[in-house]
């Protein structure tokens, strides 16, 4: 549903409020994540348990696939000249890790204060109670983000970058920076493909294939999140520094031995996995901080919310999400080696197809 809700919410961000559509996409995830903590089991309500789930989860892809877009527009339009860097690194680097890092924390808690039992049975439901409460405190923060839909944010104008009136105006105009789009896709996919690994993949095959300590696990994948978190800012300031462009292809191209690395993970050692995590996690965690700079510069800014949510979606849908299962499923399947080969050559495309947009000029802030 992500890139169903960045079609339906992006072209209204574009041409109507980026604020407005902010607070849409993190109230209907808060709310959300509050009824799936209280959701009656199967047990009392039969199939109708299920039913629900489903239609929240629905909801909470329409909500999230027009956030990232409209999170990073804001960012790019409030930074000073020459500091888009430090603020899109708090945003991807730093702000996102801190959510990523609060769920594995509360994972962790959770795992070690109840027993196995307890957890399949009712304890599963605090980290979405958690969740919830959290998200309702955003709301109120975000309330305070001022409006950035206006001329005056413009970094760059030309004959894209006039607003759009219409619907139709705003995908007409992505339609003529489709080869931008296209370099979004893949600049989120490939990183996509690492992060879900790490996040997801990895700590599943430790817990799941090999039977390493869980509560460890939470607790490894927690240390590896506490190192995104201070990474942000600071790549931030170097592609603030070396240029972004620079900056993004060498940390870019440092992905691909990384990818490899997971290959010495093949039994159960809980020192290898802290190794392979912390080490090939912090580059890992070194591009996330620049991901999301690199796609808001590829889109103009009359249609920056809706390419930047299109791309996400798309990018996490495609490449992100299946990555983790596919992870599992090779190691299962005796063909591991194959989950490095197909991240790298995603990887490698991101920079081709970077690089073609920039050399044609569609590339929208300083660089």
């Amino acid at each position: 549903m992500r890139p169903v809700g960045a079609a339906i919410l992006g072209p209204i961000a574009d041409r109507i409020s980026h604020k407005r559509v902010m607070m849409i996409s993190v109230s209907a995830m808060a709310l959300s994540s509050l009824l799936i903590a209280i959701l009656p089991t199967y047990e009392r309500i039969g199939t109708w348990a299920a039913f629900i789930l489903f239609a929240i989860r629905v909801i909470q892809g329409l909500a999230t696939g027009a956030e990232a877009g409209v999170a990073n527009a804001i960012a790019i339009e409030l930074a000073p000249p020459g500091r888009q860097g430090r603020y899109l690194g708090l945003v991807s680097g730093t702000f996102i890790q801190a959510g990523i890092f609060g769920s594995t924390l509360v994972a962790f808690l959770v795992s070690a204060s109840v027993t196995r039992a307890e957890l399949m049975d009712w304890a599963w439901r605090i980290p979405f109670a958690v969740g919830g409460v959290l998200g309702l405190a955003v709301i109120w923060l975000r309330s305070a983000v001022p409006e950035t839909l206006i001329r005056s944010a413009l970094h760059r104008r030309d004959e894209l970058e006039q607003v759009q009136q219409t619907t139709g105006g705003v995908w007409k105009t992505l339609w003529k920076v489709r080869l931008s789009l296209l370099a979004v896709v893949l600049v989120i996919g490939s990183i996509q493909i690492a992060n879900y690994a790490w996040n997801t993949g990895l700590p599943n095959m430790a817990n799941a294939v090999f039977n390493e300590n869980s509560t460890a696990v939470f607790g490894i994948t927690t240390a590896m999140g506490i190192v995104w978190i201070i990474s942000g800012p600071l790549i931030g300031a170097l592609a603030d520094r070396i240029r972004l462009s620079r900056a993004f292809t060498i940390l870019r191209l440092l992905l691909i031995p990384a990818f490899f690395v997971t290959l010495l993970y093949t039994k159960p050692n809980v020192a290898l996995f802290a190794l392979i995590m912390i080490g090939g996690g912090a580059i890992v965690g070194f591009n996330m901080s620049l991901y999301n700079y690199v796609a808001t510069t590829l889109m103009p800014k009359s249609v920056r919310t809706t390419g930047v949510s299109v791309g996400y979606a798309l990018g996490v849908s495609i490449f992100g999400g299946p990555s983790a299962y596919l992870l599992v499923w090779l190691q299962h399947h005796h063909a591991a080696w194959m989950f490095p080969v197909y991240g790298s050559i995603v990887t490698a495309l991101s920079v081709v197809v970077y690089w073609s947009a920039k050399r044609r000029g569609m590339t929208y802030a300083a660089d």
